[in-house]
Formats: structure tokens, C-alpha cells, sequence
């Protein structure tokens, strides 16, 4: 479906732009509000981003089978920035307060390829939670089934893959040790609208944890048990009560599910220990190279 674009800010010379120019437009989807924040985007590229911003939210919605939350909250506002680091493609979510109200910030590093983690990060401004395993179990899987393939933390992979290799290198973190926060996950916040790592490798098992972990639990659950778990867990996790087990039994179903492999997954498992095993920090941009290879990895 063909989006129609409304210009928030008249250019002069708008008919005829220059794909050197930087833009100064702010673009409206139907439900999102997209900017540049590098001041070096053309207007064309700037359009292409937010149609595929819109493009993405409306897998993600599809798939939860929900709505934006425009009602209440507004249009969500989606921010295109240079890269943190050389290469390293992220996006984060938070609120912001503006004109005494809060509003939904998506905040997407890195704009010159298709972006990473705007499939996860637009289901976190739409499910958010205060519970970081909560919004993970149910924004990895996301980016996972309707995103870029190529963002963290499967990098090319599948959270599962990681998953298979940690256990191969005998450094799983059980589930109960990923808190709420920031803090057991390998990170802090910095009070700037986005955490720093502290620690990669923790970081990067955590998250891919959460994604298998949570793409377990939708596959054998269903989306609407998910979302009921995401609805009634405020300061305490019910898992019993939304899933008829306590976290621990559902950890060894999910694990048990894991090592019913194929061959492939296997290699998989092998590739990604001995790359984690290697250096973490490079881990992701190491198995992205590998992942673009002509036979991909598979499920």
C-alpha cells in the first residue's frame, strides 16, 4: 500500500531537491512522525525511510494483531541519527516529554541501509514495559519474523542459534538472573534515552536468551496468552497464572525444545561459539558477514 506523505515543513525548492541536500522535513506516515536528526539525509531518502518506518509498524501490528496507540499516545516519533559506532546499526525506544505530555520516541542509529531493530523497538513503543525481559521476550521475535534479520542480537542468525551456542560453551545465564533493569544485562543507563554495555558478552546472551525464550512461549502459547502476560505482569512476572507454569518449568521446556536439532543448527551452534568464544565485542559483525554468505543460515 502506497503512503501518502505530509510535509510538516515547506522547503524552499522542495519540487526539485537535490540528493546531496540535506533534509529539514519533518515526514507524517498515518501513524508515525519521522525526522532527520544526521542534517545530512536527502528528502528522497528521508521519504524511503519513513515508508519503510510505516511499512515495518504495519507488519508489527499485523502480527500482534493490535492497534498504534495514536489514540492515547499520538503518533510515535521515529528519529534517523549517525551510527554510535562505525557499522554498528541499533535503534532504542523511550519516552520523551513534550508540550506537557509524554510522546513515544524510536530513535534509529544509522540510515545509510536498511535500519536494525525498528521492528523490535516500534512493538517496545507500542507494548512498553518497565520489565526489560518483558519488552525483549516480545521485541526480539518480532524483529525476528517481520524485520532486518541482520540486527542484534541474531546479527544473521536466530536468537535460537546464539542460544544453542551458549549452551555449547557452557555460559547460558539462567532466566532468573535477567532482572527488570538495565543492571544484569550488561548495561546502565546513561539518563540520555538509551543504555551504555558494560558488559558485551552478557549483553549479547541476554538478549538472544530472551528472544528464543520468547519466541518459545509465542509458538506454544500464542500471541494472546503473550500479551495477557504482558498486560497483568506490573511488578511481579505471573508467569503461573498467565502460563500454568513457574519460570523454571518453563526455562526446561523451552531448553528440552532447543536441542531437538537439525544438523544445520548444529553448525550453526559451532560457527557462533567459536566466533563469541573469540572476541564478543565483534561477535555480531562477524556473523553478519557470514550470514550474507549464499546459503543462509536456516531455523
Amino acid at each position: 500500500m502506497k503512503i501518502v506523505m505530509i510535509l510538516s515543513i515547506l522547503v524552499a525548492g522542495l519540487l526539485a531537491p537535490a540528493l546531496s541536500q540535506a533534509s529539514d522535513l519533518v515526514l507524517e506516515t498515518p501513524q508515525l512522525r519521522v525526522s532527520d536528526n544526521t542534517g545530512s539525509l536527502s528528502d528522497a531518502r528521508l521519504r524511503q525511510l519513513a515508508n519503510h518506518a510505516q511499512e515495518t509498524l504495519n507488519r508489527v501490528l499485523e502480527f500482534w494483531s493490535t492497534d498504534s496507540g495514536i489514540g492515547q499516545f499520538g503518533k510515535i516519533r521515529v528519529l534517523f541519527d549517525v551510527p554510535r559506532r562505525r557499522d554498528y546499526y541499533v535503534s532504542v525506544f523511550y519516552w520523551q516529554k513534550w508540550e506537557g505530555r509524554r510522546i513515544r520516541i524510536v530513535r534509529v542509529f544509522g540510515s545509510e541501509r536498511a535500519p536494525q531493530d525498528l521492528a523490535h523497538k516500534l512493538t517496545s513503543a507500542i507494548f512498553s514495559h518497565e520489565d526489560k525481559l518483558i519488552r525483549n521476550m516480545m521485541g526480539v521475535p518480532t524483529e525476528e519474523k517481520v524485520g532486518n534479520l541482520l540486527s542484534h542480537p541474531g546479527c544473521g542468525f536466530y536468537s535460537d542459534d546464539w542460544v544453542r551456542a551458549f549452551i555449547k560453551m557452557k555460559s547460558f545465564i539462567p532466566l532468573t538472573e535477567l532482572g527488570p533493569d538495565h543492571a544484569s544485562w550488561g548495561q546502565k543507563d546513561t539518563g540520555e534515552g538509551f543504555p551504555m554495555v558494560v558488559d558485551r558478552a552478557k549483553q549479547s546472551k541476554a538478549y538472544a536468551e530472551a528472544g528464543s525464550f520468547g519466541n518459545y512461549i509465542i509458538l506454544t502459547y500464542g500471541i494472546h496468552k503473550m500479551k495477557r502476560f504482558h498486560e497483568l505482569s506490573g511488578g511481579k512476572r505471573l508467569w503461573k497464572e498467565v502460563f500454568g507454569s513457574d519460570l523454571q518449568g518453563l526455562e526446561s521446556n523451552w531448553l528440552r525444545a532447543l536441542q531437538t536439532n537439525e544438523k544445520t543448527k548444529e553448525e550453526n551452534a559451532s560457527i557462533l561459539s567459536e566466533l563469541f568464544g573469540r572476541n564478543p565485542n565483534t561477535a555480531c559483525l562477524e556473523a553478519i558477514k557470514l550470514s550474507t554468505r549464499p546459503r543462509g543460515p536456516s531455523r
